[in-house]
Formats: structure tokens, sequence, C-alpha cells
């Protein structure tokens, strides 16, 4: 048999597979079916390894270049012609819920010609209005900083930043472009936190803002209801002059305490050539009431590493001290336009990681350096709190190895992406750049500022969670899962997680890219979100250019989502978001 003939018969097999599966789920006497997606995922395992990375590579590039259009109050029927609903019951229940949705993510990578690194495209940002009666609004918009407003209006790139450039790096003229253009690319496209929350009655009657950040960037300041920018945080609330000025940089991520009501940001700062010309990291957490008065600050600075995620607890600022080093003999070339400001520095693998413990209420405290027994790059946090007997737990998304660069397979000489080959799953000696982030669960003695035990906890490789709050232990957390043999990246499950007991349950989206989940409660001062409420996701569907919106209910997520709703055109990956129940902008 020719090898035509051997594919129409591994097609046929397939063919009759999945109709037999279909016909169990149709006489099962389950209460919804399970959704064809998780079948289809089945039989992709079919396809040979080099097919699945075509096919992975191909749906990343067409999410990551995906044109975006701005929209204003977009009505979606919730049990309308674009949903297909699995249980018609718990979605009515969720149709009667009130609440808004936010998530910021990127803007199409390219901009002009020439593509940009993902963690430097303009940023744009998405709300879901949910009005509790049947009816979804859905809105999306650019966040308009000066250097988005400038390129958007040029059509090209105008700053390179860190990880992308204006021109390849196989020229003198290339060299010179790169040269004189700025390093930094301001684009607030990674975060998105609603402040003051809804309802509060503060002294100055600020009213909620939608406040969008990325990293080594400033915080802006959006219209909840329009997502329009009205500008840079700073000048939005001029108050905040007196706090910092417009070159402070901030992480991205920013952390609310439930029990005090307030929102905590990091600035953040790279000292060179700094402490014998090691470099140096400055960081400050600063805290802000319902009013945007200031209610303290604590300032820390460590031995050069990067960061971005943090956590907080009770009593402390939890940072991960990631280690990296300088290599002096590429800043120059850098400042010259010979090479990425990635180059420039590197991850120290050699050295141990460390989580910086930092005293939240008592300045006269001393910071804890708190050592592992390896490496590792933690770029986000599961749900960290402290318990009794001085001890505090840690769950943190963990890379064993990194190469800073090429993340999501971004390959800016060659301007395109290779997202397999960045994420592969092998060892670095044999080019894998980035093996998957995996869940270690750390249990630190405060008292002694030790590491009592460190679990790898045995759930598929998984990031970017979300959990029930800030400074409070939490059951059970969601992620994004990055199981895929031949390479991990892009995401294409979501993951619920037993905290305690590790036990897991994993939804496969097939050949389809699944965004951030996000936890949404029954109730409006439901604080039992995490068992008694419901799960979305934004998912994106390249092959039928559109994009869902994906729910489950938390107690029954092992059996599949309750509906699919089409919200519109297919998007760019979105990021990080929040929801915020019973609020209507």
């Amino acid at each position: 048999m020719d090898m035509d003939g051997r594919r129409l018969m591994l097609h046929h097999h397939i063919f009759i597979i999945l109709a037999f599966r279909l016909c169990v789920e149709a006489f099962s006497p389950r209460t919804w079916p399970r959704p064809l997606v998780l079948t289809l995922a089945e039989s992709s395992r079919c396809a040979s390894t080099e097919e699945r990375s075509r096919i992975a590579k191909e749906i990343w590039t067409t999410v990551a270049l995906q044109p975006t259009s701005n929209i204003h109050k977009k009505e979606i029927q919730l049990n309308g012609e674009s949903t297909t609903v699995y249980n018609q019951k718990l979605w009515d229940e969720f149709c009667a819920l009130k609440g808004t949705y936010y998530i910021n993510g990127l803007s199409s990578c390219e901009v002009g010609d020439r593509l940009v690194h993902p963690f430097e495209a303009h940023g744009f940002v998405k709300s879901l209005v949910f009005n509790g009666q049947g009816k979804m609004f859905y809105n999306s918009n650019i966040v308009n900083t000066p250097l988005t407003k400038k390129e958007r209006k040029l059509n090209k790139i105008v700053n390179r930043g860190v990880m992308s450039s204006v021109a390849n790096m196989d020229s003198i003229l290339g060299h010179i472009r790169n040269a004189i253009s700025s390093s930094s690319r301001d684009t607030a496209n990674l975060t998105a936190d609603l402040w003051p929350l809804p309802g509060t009655a503060n002294k100055d009657g600020i009213g909620p803002l939608l406040i969008t950040c990325t990293d080594n960037g400033e915080p802006y300041a959006l219209d909840p209801d329009t997502l329009e920018t009205k500008g840079k945080l700073i000048d939005v609330v001029p108050k905040l002059k007196s706090v910092f000025t417009d070159k402070t940089k901030f992480l991205a991520h920013n952390r609310y305490d439930e029990a005090r009501n307030r929102l905590i940001l990091c600035a953040y700062k790279m000292i060179i050539p700094g402490q014998s010309f090691l470099g140096n990291t400055q960081m400050e957490f600063i805290e802000l009431d319902d009013n945007f008065d200031v209610v303290s600050r604590r300032g820390f600075t460590t031995r050069f590493m990067v960061f971005h995620d943090w956590a907080l607890t009770e009593n402390y600022y939890v940072v991960p001290k990631n280690p990296a080093y300088l290599k002096w003999d590429n800043i120059m070339k850098f400042v010259f336009g010979l090479n990425l400001g990635t180059d420039v520095f590197a991850m120290e693998e050699e050295t141990n990681g460390e989580f910086i413990l930092i005293p939240r209420h008592d300045l006269g405290k001393n910071a804890k350096e708190v050592k592992a027994d390896s490496f590792f790059n933690c770029f986000h946090f599961g749900p960290v709190f402290e318990k009794a007997n001085n001890e505090l737990v840690i769950n943190g998304c963990v890379f064993d190895s990194y190469t800073f660069g090429g993340e999501m397979g971004f390959e800016g000489e060659q301007q395109t992406f290779s997202p397999i080959e960045w994420g592969s799953t092998g060892i670095k000696s044999s080019g894998a750049q980035s093996p998957p982030p995996r869940l270690d669960q750390f249990v630190v003695d405060t008292k002694t500022s030790k590491i009592k035990s460190r679990k790898r906890v045995p759930v598929i490789p998984v990031d970017m969670p979300n959990f029930n709050g800030d400074a409070k232990q939490c059951e059970y957390s969601y992620f994004l899962g990055a199981d895929r043999p031949e390479g991990w990246f892009p995401f294409k499950q979501i993951v619920k997680l037993n905290c305690d007991t590790f036990e897991s349950f994993v939804y496969d989206a097939g050949d389809n890219i699944v965004s951030e989940p996000m936890i949404v409660p029954r109730e409006v001062t439901s604080s039992s979100a995490e068992l008694n409420g419901f799960v979305i996701s934004l998912v994106h569907n390249a092959q039928n250019n559109n994009t869902k919106l994906v729910v489950w209910e938390s107690q029954s997520f092992d059996r599949g989502p309750i509906s699919e709703c089409v919200i519109g055109d297919l998007i760019p990956w979105c990021v990080h978001g929040n929801f915020y129940p019973g609020f209507n902008p």
C-alpha cells in the first residue's frame, strides 16, 4: 500500500473511533455530553511529532499576528445562536450572575512590516460585562500609551525595546538603526486591575480606574466602561506624584490585601554597574488605600536577579530570587545595536534559587533570604500563605532551566515564531531553551529562614495560576496546562488542582489556545468561589477564526464545560485579568 493509501486508512480508522465514541456519549446517562473537542484532542495523538509541531506553530503564529479592532458594547445573548450549552441548568445559573471580567493581553505582534516580541506588543484590553439577565456586552480597546500612539500612526516600530529590534542585525545600517532607537517599550500589555474597588466611598470621590501595566513600565489608567486610555496613572491621580515620578518603573503584577482593602504595587529597578560591577536589583512595595493614599512602603536591594511575579502574605512580601548575571561583553554590543537586550544578561543556573521574605509591617525587621536546594526561575505564584508553627507555604511555577530572548518562540532575526523549538521538553544540551514549567510546593520555616520541604507536585506542566485571593490559604487553584510531548507552548489545557491532596483534573482544548483561567463566584461576597462558583477562559480558535468564552462549574469541572459562547472574531492571546462580581460600569 502506498503512502496515500496508508494515510487514507488512518483517517478512516480515526473516523470510526470518533463515531463510536460519539454514539457511546449520546446514550450515556451523563448530565451533559462530553465536548467534542476533548475527543478530537485524543485523536490528534495519532499525528506525528512533526505534524503536531507544524500545527502548533501555525496556530500560534495566526493568533500572535491577528489584527485587532476597538469594539464598544457588542451585545451577546448568552442563550443565543453563538452558544453551545452542555448543561442548561448550570448555564442558566451562570447567566443570572452580574459582574465584569477584565483581561489584558497582546495586540498583534506585527507592527507595520516587522514583528515584535510578544512581551513588547501593544496592550489590548477586553471586558466582558454580564448584566445578570442573560446578556453579555463585549468591549475591547488598544492601550494608548505614547509609544503605541506613535507606532500606530506611523505603522512601524519606533522603539526597539529589549527583546525586539527595528531592523535586522546583519548590516551596518541595521546596527545604526537599532543603536539610535530607544530601548524602552512601555505598552502596558500584561495586567488589568480595578482600583478603588466598586462601591468604595473614598474621601476624594475617586471612582474605579482600570489600571494596566507591563514589566519595567508605568501604570496606565483606563475608563472601566469604554476602556479608553485616560493617561498615566500618575497624571490621572496627581497626588501620586509625591509618591513616585514618571521615571519610576513597575512590575506588571499588583497584589490585593482583602483584609485591609489595599492595593500593593511593586516598583522595580536594575542598578548597573552596581556593587562590585555585578549589578543589583532594587524593589519597593507601595501599599495604597482606596483613596490612593500611601499606607506604607518598603524597599529592598539585593544582588542582580530577575523576577516577574511576587506574592503577598499576612506579614511578608514574597519575592523569587531568580539568580542571573550580567554579560558585560554584550552590553556595548547592545548599545551599538549589535544584539538584543536579552543578550546582556542570563540565568546563573549553577546558583541555587532563593525566596526573599520582606516584612510588611515592621520596617525595623530585616528581610530573610531563604535558599533552595537547586536553581529555579519562578515566573508565577499559586497560593502563598502563612500557617501555624512559623510555616509559610509557597506554590511556585518554576523552570529548572531558562534562556531569555526566545519567549513564545519569537525569533527576531528570522522574523518568525517557533514555539515548539523554544519550549522543547528536552534538556538544554540538546538544544532546548526552556523546558516546561513545573509546580513545586515549598514549606518555609520563617523562624529559621530555611526550607523545611520541597515537593514537585505530580501534575502536568502548569503556569499562570488563578486562585481565590492573596494572603490566604486556598484549597484549589486553576492553571494553564502545558502538556505536549514535543514542546509545551502554546498552552492548550486548563487544570484544576487540589493544593492539599494534589488531585488534578485536566481539560484539553485540542488545537486551540487557552487563556488564563478565572474564578467567578456565585455570590458577590462569596469567600468559597473556588468550591462553589464557576471558572471561565477565553479560548482562541485559529482554524475557525473566532474566540470563545468557555465556562465550567467549579464543583463539576472534571465533567467538562457547561457551555461555550463565541464572542467574536479571533483576537491575539490574552494574558492576565480579574473578575469583579456585582459590578457593571
